[in-house]
């Protein structure tokens, strides 16, 4: 696996794909903006044109989503089934994270996880799963 390197152009995110997972890095301190949620969200369907491959959050310490940028998340996750693991070593962020699945309730897979390689084996997990019950609907 890829060890993470600093944005190269100031942006509060980085996303790229790995052995069928997206990795979406925020960084720590960044402010999510609306205008950055809409970049975002143009990359990963950019780079899933399907909308299941699962997406992996690196939920950084101090990240600041603002409320307009959330709304927007919220409405755009409820159209898609990217299966979603965010893992946080803060836990003032996994408890937000555990409140915003609670309050949401997600219709598509939601996970919050402590450490990387938890987060990163269950994405992995539902890529298979994902892979499996398309070969299935294939042969009906």
């Amino acid at each position: 696996m890829l060890q993470w390197e600093a944005p190269a152009f100031e942006s509060p995110f980085e996303l790229w794909r790995e052995e069928g997972v997206l990795h979406l890095v925020l960084a720590k301190g960044g402010c999510m903006r609306i205008g950055h949620m809409k970049e975002i969200l143009r990359l990963i369907a950019a780079l899933d044109t399907s909308g299941r491959v699962p997406v992996m959050i690196d939920h950084a310490q101090g990240v600041v989503v603002e409320e307009d940028a959330r709304r927007l998340l919220t409405r755009v996750c409820r159209e898609q089934g990217h299966p979603v693991a965010v893992y946080s070593t803060d836990r003032d962020c996994r408890n937000q994270l555990d409140v915003f699945r609670q309050v949401h309730k997600p219709s598509f897979p939601f996970r919050v996880f402590e450490r990387r390689e938890e987060a990163f084996r269950w994405a992995r997990e539902r890529r298979q799963l994902s892979a499996l019950e398309g070969s299935h609907n294939s042969r009906r």
